[in-house]
């Protein structure tokens, strides 16, 4: 995971390890397929969009601090994967965001509150 310079160092001031060992979801967590179900981002339509701009702003995050990483993009402290599947559910899990597409989520206000509590909540950290 690639962090920045001023993370790195907000998270040496907490006190937080950047080497902690991660468990692996257990069969009945329901955490989306990474590879199988998630579709291949363009970064560069991404950043057209406003909704997308606004996300990265709430999470205190720059289009620089973004790293494209195939099936997902890297935010430095956590992972933000699209998914292809049906459900529209925001989840959270071990540090990676999962979310239907950003137009799916632009135009459902259910999606785009669960999305703004999440973030709300992931800053408070």
């Amino acid at each position: 995971m690639n962090i920045n310079q001023h993370q790195f160092e907000q998270l040496t001031e907490m006190g937080i390890s950047l080497w902690q060992q991660r468990t692996t979801p257990s069969q009945n967590d329901t955490v989306p397929s990474q590879s199988k179900n998630n579709p291949v981002i363009d970064l560069d339509e991404l950043t057209k969009q406003q909704l997308f701009n606004d996300i990265l702003l709430a999470a205190g995050l720059s289009i620089g601090e973004v790293d494209h990483q195939g099936d997902h993009l890297s935010l430095g402290l956590f992972n933000w994967y699209f998914t292809k599947n049906s459900v529209d559910k925001i989840q959270w899990h071990e540090q990676q965001l999962f979310t239907p597409s950003i137009s799916k989520i632009s135009t459902s206000p259910v999606l785009k509150k669960q999305l703004w509590q999440l973030l709300s909540k992931y800053n408070e950290q």
